[in-house]
């Protein structure tokens, strides 16, 4: 269990301070009771959870059944999604084509591989993946026969100057290390090449938090897809600045979701789960056992009931192209200018120059 009572004295990732304090204890399944920590320093207010959890929480976290429904942690209805990625290639497909006919395509958190699956038949690109779990890893190479590889990108050693586009999607504020991370994004892009970054609003994704902690003090707000950094814009591009990419372009999105996260309309709000501490300290126990299903078999069961979800959720309108394009307009439409900040999310464009 990780715990943090007091300043910590390693340096905030975004301006080097060392002045770190607690500000939310929140629950983290498989992992235990942490704290999301605040820098003090001047207007930074920088948040991130500290300590800083290592890389055996990340997989026990990200175990086998994350992606799964009958897990009670995790990304719940992530096959669900599998209609959402094909409409979201068939966009990126013609994207691509506009920068470059061809080249090599890398996204860092590619999960099931659905989004590279769609690109690979959509596009004349070659794609592969970097994902730390490894069901995730294991289902992408079996179902669409695509390289990925099961680790952290610090950690993959991927060579220097060698991806002209990368995806990070919902990426950035699982990482240990964003600023680490950023710089080893740098290194293995060539000179002119692309990265489209979508990260959540860090104050939508703290608020509800903030909220829950007036609760029950037998109950902690629970962290359920494993957030450990919180950016908002101004720290968002500072440390892409810093890290030496060039800003082409930022979007804040998810209108209607960052309302009601922000708590902006009192009766309108995200209420996050809590938990209780007795219940959180079972996970925990039964952590190793998680970790430790790498079995094949069991894999191949779970990428059944996955194949079985997508199948169930499928339908022709979903299929349709016409209702591609309604889709798209429906995310334009639910979208504000960079200056605003009441989205979820971040959805930034950037380049080495």
């Amino acid at each position: 269990m990780v715990q943090d009572t007091g300043m910590t004295a390693e340096a905030c990732d975004v301006c080097g301070d060392g002045s770190m304090v607690p500000h939310v204890e929140v629950a983290l399944p498989r992992v235990g009771s942490v704290w999301i920590n605040r820098c003090v320093r001047n207007a930074c207010g920088f948040r991130q959870i500290r300590p800083r959890l290592t890389v055996p929480d990340l997989s026990a976290f990200y175990s086998a059944d994350y992606f799964d429904d009958a897990s009670q942690a995790g990304f719940q209805g992530y096959a669900r999604q599998w209609h959402r990625y094909q409409r979201d290639a068939y966009f990126l497909a013609r994207d691509l084509r506009a920068f470059r006919s061809r080249g090599r395509l890398l996204e860092v958190g590619s999960a099931l591989g659905f989004l590279l699956g769609a690109l690979a038949g959509n596009s004349d690109w070659t794609v592969e993946g970097v994902e730390i779990s490894s069901f995730g890893a294991w289902y992408t190479r079996n179902r669409f026969g695509l390289t990925v590889h099961q680790s952290t990108l610090e950690a993959a050693h991927l060579q220097s100057n060698s991806f002209d586009f990368v995806i990070q999607k919902d990426l950035l504020e699982h990482v240990l290390e964003p600023r680490r991370h950023l710089e080893e994004t740098f290194r293995i892009m060539r000179p002119g090449a692309r990265m489209r970054l979508i990260t959540p609003n860090g104050d939508a994704d703290v608020g509800p938090m903030e909220r829950a902690r007036l609760g029950s003090p037998s109950e902690i707000p629970v962290l359920e897809q494993g957030h450990v950094s919180f950016f908002t814009r101004r720290h968002l591009l500072r440390l892409l600045n810093e890290t030496g990419f060039t800003v082409l372009g930022l979007r804040n999105i998810g209108l209607r979701r960052g309302i009601r996260a922000l708590g902006v309309v009192p009766f309108w709000q995200r209420r996050p789960a809590v938990t209780l501490r007795d219940d959180l300290m079972r996970t925990v126990r039964n952590r190793n056992e998680l970790m430790t299903d790498a079995d094949v078999e069991k894999y191949r069961q779970r990428a059944e009931r996955m194949d079985k979800e997508i199948e169930r959720s499928s339908s022709w309108l979903r299929r349709w192209k016409p209702y591609y394009y309604y889709r798209y307009l429906v995310k334009c439409c639910d979208a504000l200018p960079s200056s605003m900040t009441f989205g979820q999310d971040f959805d930034v464009l950037v380049q080495k120059v």
